[in-house]
């Protein structure tokens, strides 16, 4: 029995040594660089945004926050639509997706999903959305907290300012106004 516990030891401490050493660059193999810059048109939502009470369009960010509104569904409601209508990701579905898909697959600077089920909900990434000339990206940003038999919503959304479709007042539009819609407020 002493001689398989110091088997195990021997073993266990060979596996700790080698790890110690992990070179994440392959001996060369592969560059990883630090110095890594935002490609134009993107600002760095990590902070969060500024909600004020009326909808201002940020010509300079593409941001545009639109009012703090009451919504007659429930947190979880929202959350629920929020996820499968705009195509949200929850962190165990990336789990999934790097393990199946991509493992290099990267989330969002800024990505959130907080999630306290009945009470409040904050999601904030990158989504797809339909605009002439086919699918665009743009940042998304949701907080669903319950108010009564309610819920307060939040919203912001981002979009390529350089893009002269995606920032045209008219996609705008359509963008509040499908987010309105299927957020019932």
């Amino acid at each position: 029995m002493k001689i398989i516990n110091v088997l195990f030891a021997g073993v266990i401490s060979t596996i700790y040594s080698g790890c110690a050493n992990f070179d994440p660059t392959l001996n060369g193999l592969i560059k990883i660089d630090t110095n890594v810059t935002k490609p134009p048109g993107l600002s760095d939502r990590a902070t969060g945004p500024i909600y004020t009470a009326g909808a201002i369009s940020s010509k300079e960010e593409g941001c545009t926050v639109l009012p703090n509104q009451r919504s007659k569904l429930d947190v979880d409601t929202l959350y629920g639509r929020a996820m499968s209508r705009f195509g949200f990701k929850s962190p165990e579905q990336i789990a999934i997706y790097r393990k199946l898909v991509d493992r290099t697959y990267l989330v969002d600077q800024g990505y959130k999903h907080e999630k306290q089920g009945g009470a409040f909900y904050h999601l904030a990434q990158t989504v797809a959305y339909d605009v002439a000339g086919g699918s665009r990206a743009m940042w998304l940003e949701f907080k669903f907290s319950k108010n009564g038999t309610g819920s307060d919503v939040s919203a912001e959304f981002c979009v390529d300012p350089t893009d002269p479709i995606a920032s045209s007042s008219n996609t705008r539009q359509k963008i509040s106004a499908r987010i309105q819609q299927i957020l019932g407020v």
